[in-house]
């Protein structure tokens, strides 16, 4: 797999998201929560890797992301889930669809 392009969809005083991109698709994304002495990281996978491929993306997280955040950092500790992106749900989204039925209905 060629290495991996990571794009930040979210930033707070604690964590960031950011969506991994291996070439044009869209492979997962990793939630990534700065504490104290370590870093925790949720790594949602959307397409199969091999155990080298995971590896792989997760030693780039690391070089990337977390050491560029926090280089004294004492552990990056990373979950990995295998998934699959249902949808997107907002509040904003849900009430501009409410308004549209509203609209159909009359």
């Amino acid at each position: 797999m060629e290495s991996s392009r990571f794009e930040r969809t979210v930033r707070t005083e604690s964590s960031e998201i950011f969506a991994i991109y291996g070439g044009a698709r869209r492979v997962g994304r990793i939630d990534l929560h700065y504490g104290r002495f370590e870093v925790h990281g949720t790594l949602l996978l959307e397409v199969d890797l091999t155990d080298d491929e995971l590896q792989q993306v997760i030693d780039q997280i690391d070089e990337e992301l977390v050491q560029t955040h926090d280089p004294e950092r004492e552990d990056f500790l990373v979950t990995v889930f295998k998934s699959e992106e249902l949808g997107f749900y907002s509040d904003e989204f849900e009430a501009d669809d409410e308004a549209d039925e509203d609209e159909e209905e009359r």
